[in-house]
């Protein structure tokens, strides 16, 4: 059952999915964006250490440079790249117990949480205000019933002492 489900998946797959327009034809196919050039890597190091520890760094011709280290839970790291639109952009992060920090420029800042308020002025000085409600009655009380107690539980079967 699961090879036919898996059959029919890959056929749906593959099926001509392409939408017609009213006229009958075809709509235009992108073709496959051209291959990215590869990109050798100048310098790569990395060591390890029995207790978990680790650290590595490499640099790539195309100025993509990383680096990472580890011991004791906690992991420091930093990579920097150009842009597309030929920005540098350099990030360093933490990562330990209070959780994942990463720290840049290009990173959007949070909100802030707290906003100057408006200076308010004091009540002290303010009259007394006082509320008369006119025709207003409360509602009368309800009577609420006392619950019947639980009825206690007694089994069906007795209980015969079996002789030896």
């Amino acid at each position: 059952m699961k090879m036919l489900t898996l059959v029919a998946l890959v056929a749906a797959v593959t099926a001509d999915s392409r939408p017609r327009t009213s006229y009958g034809a075809a709509p235009a196919v992108r073709t496959a964006a051209a291959p990215l050039p590869l990109v050798r890597i100048l310098e790569s190091s990395s060591t390890s250490d029995d207790q978990g520890g680790y650290a590595f760094r490499f640099l790539s011709e195309d100025d993509i440079q990383r680096q990472e280290e580890a011991a004791d839970g906690t992991v420091f790291g930093s990579y920097s790249y150009i842009s597309p639109e030929g920005v540098p952009v350099s990030v360093r992060y933490v990562a330990d117990t209070l959780g994942f920090r990463a720290e840049s420029d290009a990173l959007p800042t949070p909100v802030p949480t707290e906003y100057p308020t408006p200076e308010v002025p004091s009540t002290e000085a303010a009259p007394e205000v006082r509320t008369v409600q006119e025709g207003y009655s409360a509602p009368e009380r309800q009577v609420v019933r006392a619950q019947q107690p639980a009825v206690e539980y007694k089994p069906v079967y007795e209980y015969r002492a079996v002789a030896q």
